[in-house]
């Protein structure tokens, strides 16, 4: 008879269940154990669990720590801190201890709106980081996403551009298995993902403003900023998203050009670093994987 499951998704354990005559023997301790060994033997150190609050505790004796935890969801982690990632990010990119601002963008790919929104917050700002999400769920690679917005940003002297790492707006690590509603699933992934950013990334970065674009065209990035609005109140400033013409800039538009092979129409929506990109060899097979396959809303 089958007694216990676990599963690993990247470094994420997941599904985790023991059938009931046989909670209380340590089953989750040695399955436990076996996962940290197959990380192990893939050269991962940091883990991740998510959970329900109810078993907090029993990963808590496996030397676990809690990052977060809402009325649904527990969030823990092992083998590293986010302290630690946060602080060696910190001095990797040489970030002053100065208040500052930043813009967190995935840039799938980056566009005029991008760099309209790091232009005014750098204007507004002494010193402005732009994280770029490092999960790799997009058309555009993050390697050639953060290279583009390096390059789009050079000119700016008080922008560094540093990547998210596995913390923030993580599509892949956000258990949907132990809730059952979809609604439910968006809402505590959007909290989970704001509640590590306020906790976490403002107070080790300093960062006392954020600044987002408005969103006019997906129902759930709308959700998202509603959400930061009311957890960071002044802390967040949102603009008005740039326009060409009667259109609104968005990376979606551009993806739809390229699905179409309207190539040249995209040069009036992105800067040169991306238009330039799209023209490389790297840039084709982006392309052709755009044409090939369907297209999502990031």
């Amino acid at each position: 008879d089958l007694v216990a499951t676990a599963s690993l998704a990247n470094n994420v354990m997941k599904c985790i269940l023991v059938a009931r005559d046989f909670i209380g023997q340590n089953i989750t301790g040695l399955m436990f154990s076996h996962l940290l060994n197959v990380l192990s033997q893939k050269g991962i150190s940091h883990y991740f669990v998510f959970t329900t609050p109810n078993n907090a505790e029993i990963f808590k004796s496996l030397n676990m720590k809690l990052l977060v935890e809402t009325m649904n969801t527990v969030l823990l982690e092992g083998g590293d801190s986010i302290y630690n990632v946060l602080a060696n990010l910190k001095k990797d990119y040489n970030v002053s201890d100065e208040k500052k601002s930043c813009v967190i963008i995935n840039a799938n790919p980056m566009t005029l709106g991008h760099m309209f929104l790091i232009e005014t917050a750098a204007k507004e700002s002494k010193e402005l980081l732009v994280f770029v999400v490092s999960e790799d769920l997009s058309s555009f690679p993050f390697e050639d996403r953060f290279a583009i917005i390096k390059e789009a940003t050079s000119q700016l002297d008080n922008v560094t551009v540093l990547p998210t790492s596995s913390y923030l707006v993580s599509k892949l690590t956000f258990p949907k298995y132990f809730l059952k509603e979809d609604q439910l699933i968006q809402d505590e992934q959007t909290l989970v993902d704001v509640i590590i950013y306020k906790e976490y990334y403002m107070k080790i970065f300093n960062i006392r403003k954020r600044y987002l674009g408005e969103e006019p065209l997906s129902f759930n990035t709308n959700k998202y900023n509603n959400v930061l609005k009311d957890y960071l109140g002044d802390n967040l400033k949102i603009i008005k998203r740039k326009k060409a013409g009667s259109k609104v800039i968005s990376a979606s538009l551009v993806r739809k050009l390229i699905k179409a092979n309207k190539i040249s129409k995209i040069q009036k929506y992105v800067p040169e670093a991306t238009y330039n990109y799209l023209l490389s060899e790297k840039g084709q097979t982006v392309i052709n994987k755009i044409q090939t396959t369907k297209l999502g809303r990031h």
